[in-house]
């Protein structure tokens, strides 16, 4: 169990759908200093800068929890910079799909969380480490090399604070004839596979409650690899269509 010594809430003012990302910060900074908890509050200004904030919390010393305020894509930039640290990582999910928080079935309420740092609930996750062209970093959940990855990195911005998980949707649609599919050749456990996406993952869920890979568990050394054998936008459809026909895990309540 860490010692609760001060709390760094770093919100990302952009993230989720119609909701003032500021205001669940702000309660949750009240709960925890009506506790008797020291709260810094900071604000993300662009990509990446929730890196930068977590490092220099970590840098500065004194802190013993960090928030990441938002989605799935937060949570991971503030990973990237405590990672090294004892500073355990909260997260208060007010992002579009905040798979990680349904994974690992985290509060969703800011009173909830306030109780839960100041009890010391914690739980272990294995983030994976992707190697890139521009360097390594963390995954906490997920990392996807194809169709999936196009999709993510081309959604608009706009248009997720308007519409939420619709603007995949909408993505996933204009890429379907646009996207080039090339063939990939992934090896995994030494041997080659040809595909046409892939998706490494640490947990079992998928754009939400969707479950991709019902073998993988956060609290594993290992991931999952899926491979998407067939390209095209048909088999794109089929696979989607498919994941939709699983069912959803339920959040317990």
């Amino acid at each position: 169990m860490t010692a609760l010594r001060s709390v760094t809430i770093i919100v990302n003012p952009t993230a989720g759908r119609g909701r003032r990302r500021t205001d669940h910060a702000t309660r949750l900074a009240g709960a925890l200093r009506r506790a008797g908890v020291a709260v810094q509050v900071v604000h993300t200004r662009d990509r990446g800068h929730a890196t930068a904030l977590a490092r220099a919390a970590v840098r500065h010393g004194g802190c013993s929890h960090i928030v990441a305020t938002g989605g799935d894509g937060t949570v991971a930039e503030v990973a990237r910079g405590l990672a090294g640290s004892d500073v355990v990582l909260a997260v208060l999910p007010v992002g579009t799909a905040n798979v990680l928080a349904r994974e690992l079935d985290l509060p969703f309420d800011e009173d909830l969380l306030a109780r839960s740092i100041i009890a010391g609930a914690t739980t272990t996750v294995w983030p994976g480490v992707l190697h890139t062209a521009q360097g390594m970093s963390l995954f906490v959940q997920m990392a996807g090399v194809g169709f999936d990855a196009h999709v993510v990195h081309t959604v608009s911005p706009r248009l997720k604070q308007a519409v939420g998980r619709g603007a995949y949707v909408v993505s996933v649609l204009r890429a379907l004839w646009r996207y080039r599919y090339p063939v990939l050749r992934v090896e995994v456990d030494g041997a080659v596979h040809e595909a046409s996406s892939a998706i490494i993952s640490k947990g079992a869920l998928y754009a939400g409650r969707h479950v991709l890979a019902p073998a993988s568990v956060q609290g594993e050394k290992a991931f999952s690899v899926v491979l998407f054998g067939k390209a095209g936008p048909w088999a794109t459809l089929r696979y989607g269509l498919a994941l939709l026909r699983v069912p959803c895990r339920a959040r317990r309540m």
